[in-house]
């Protein structure tokens, strides 16, 4: 019993060591949605920015007759759309760099003394094989629990994964589709001042998002079907998530100048990224709630341990 006298000295090290694990993950899942915001919030600075010098370029004539007497404020609002989309890019790429710091710092610090954890699972498993050795059943049932539960979080994670980059898919389908809607309404006012290469260009970026987002959707559908041992999902309905694109998807591609097809998929990738959102939230209260259980039976089990 000696032997394991060093326990809890070595419990409270490795306690420590996976608060700043579990920072290190929460920053670097932050990173990597920020990483995803930076491609999106880049596309959107190139775009208000061509935006206010095609603006720039135009005769007074042309404006005229695009915005008519109302140009001045119009390219005024360009301007300072450019300048929001150049202020949010700069100051993401700011809050990134201060992530990569923090990360390191913590990767540096647990370098340190990695031999702890080592020791404390060598002293552990002796112990709990010791344990399991004298009959003690609790120590089994514990272990067999803890694995059952790890099991339904490494689910969730790969659904949240999933889940994740659905979410990505639409938003980035949605932001395209945006300025394909405005060209239109800008067209139709300035008598086709809009080249069709511009045009086809917003529909072309969106119909790949789209047909991306589609194939992500059933991705996600079965990782849900993989957790259906576990929980109960029935209330969400990723399959028609997915089917929901097919219609739109071929006529817009068919296509490029039908305004209404426009709206109309604008409308139904509205929809489908709140319906990804519900399911998002939901899985990430799951795996909270399967985390504090595993929390709970690691904490009991290793109290049994320690107390033997």
């Amino acid at each position: 019993m000696e032997s394991f006298g060093r326990l809890d000295e070595l419990s409270k090290e490795v306690a420590f060591r996976d608060y700043l694990k579990a920072k290190r993950k929460h920053i670097a899942e932050e990173l990597a949605q920020m990483a995803q915001e930076e491609i999106r919030l880049q596309s959107q600075l190139k775009k208000e920015t061509y935006d206010y010098k095609r603006i720039e370029k135009l005769s007074e004539k042309q404006l005229v007759t695009l915005f008519s007497e109302h140009y001045e404020s119009m390219r005024d609002q360009e301007y300072r759309e450019m300048k929001i989309a150049e202020y949010k890019y700069n100051s993401l790429i700011e809050k990134m760099a201060l992530a990569g710091a923090e990360i390191k710092s913590i990767t540096d610090h647990l370098a340190n003394n990695v031999s702890v954890e080592q020791e404390y699972e060598t002293l552990l498993n002796i112990k709990r094989a010791w344990a399991l050795s004298l009959g003690v059943s609790q120590i089994d049932s514990l272990e067999s629990e803890l694995r059952f539960f790890q099991g339904k979080q490494k689910e969730l994670d790969e659904a949240i994964v999933a889940c994740k980059k659905l979410i990505t898919s639409l938003t980035n389908a949605r932001e395209d589709l945006i300025p394909a809607m405005n060209w239109g309404v800008f067209d139709k006012l300035g008598g086709g001042l809009i080249p069709v290469s511009v045009k086809e260009d917003c529909i072309n970026r969106a119909s790949q998002y789209i047909k991306d987002s589609s194939h992500k959707a059933m991705l996600l559908g079965r990782e849900l079907l993989d957790l259906r041992h576990y929980f109960n999902l029935s209330d969400i309905q990723v399959s028609s998530l997915s089917k929901a694109f097919e219609t739109f998807f071929v006529n817009v591609l068919n296509d490029l100048t039908i305004q209404e097809e426009i709206d109309r998929a604008y409308e139904t990738i509205s929809e489908n990224h709140e319906r990804a959102e519900a399911i998002l939230h939901e899985l990430v209260k799951l795996r909270d709630e399967t985390q504090i259980k595993i929390d709970e039976i690691i904490q009991k089990r290793n109290e049994v341990l320690l107390s033997l």
